[in-house]
């Protein structure tokens, strides 16, 4: 339940800062708790393997982190928003090899 509810905020919020910039950070936050929420998942039950859970948690983390930061630090919103979505993007690779040598 806990994984669904953090993906659907993903998700809503994810499409609101593709529109409008001033929800980056706030979208970049969330992704940061889905990732930890579903990183501690399979990181705890082993339905993924236990390192590609690790290291969704330590991208959640990362997340978390440069969207604290990134206030202080004035980083461009386009900046943090490129940069975010390559990094979901090599992390869905990352997830499509890991569930095609699972099958």
């Amino acid at each position: 339940m806990l994984g669904t509810a953090a993906g659907t905020a993903t998700i809503t919020i994810g499409i609101a800062a593709s529109g409008n910039f001033d929800l980056v950070v706030a979208a970049l936050f969330v992704r940061g708790i889905w990732w930890w929420t579903i990183g501690k998942l399979w990181a705890e039950t082993g339905v993924l393997p236990r390192l590609f859970g690790i290291a969704t948690m330590v991208l959640a983390v990362l997340a978390i982190g440069a969207a604290i930061a990134s206030a202080p630090m004035n980083m461009q919103a386009a900046t943090i928003w490129t940069s975010e979505r390559v990094v979901l993007g090599l992390w869905s690779l990352g997830l499509a090899v890991v569930l095609w040598r699972s099958r």
